[in-house]
């Protein structure tokens, strides 16, 4: 399944979500769920940071998965099984994990040898701007 992105800016995101909940709009099942934020204001293609809310993004920036990505970094693991035997999680859940941090944009899974995925750290830092009087 072919993942749909809507780009859009974090006021726009806020904007949206409110109009939803005030009951102005009704979201469209085919619309998007995934929000890019637009790189050097590009409205094309995907941007660095994308969430489907910004509950969903504090959860994916946990402190387990920070950690994760710590290891990545540092470590440099050759595939998601060395990964898993270096922080002891199942390779499973760590390998859901590191696809939602891939989708976010954090991670990038190489080819690695064989059939192997290698985990790349992309980001170093990701800033949040929230206008809390708007």
């Amino acid at each position: 399944m072919k993942r749909k992105y809507r780009v859009g800016t974090l006021q726009e995101f806020r904007e949206f979500t409110l109009a939803v909940a005030r009951g102005e709009r009704k979201v469209d099942p085919k619309e998007p769920k995934v929000w890019c934020e637009p790189v050097n204001g590009s409205r094309r293609g995907r941007g660095r940071i994308q969430f489907q809310s910004l509950e969903a993004g504090a959860k994916l920036l946990s402190v387990k998965n920070r950690a994760l990505l710590r290891m990545i970094a540092t470590q440099q693991p050759k595939s998601i099984a060395e990964l898993a035997a270096l922080t002891g999680r199942a390779e499973q859940n760590l390998s859901r994990t590191l696809h939602k941090l891939s989708a976010a944009g954090l991670v990038r899974l190489d080819r690695g040898e064989g059939r192997a995925c290698q985990p790349v750290v992309t980001a170093r830092k990701v800033h949040f701007e929230i206008d809390l009087l708007a």
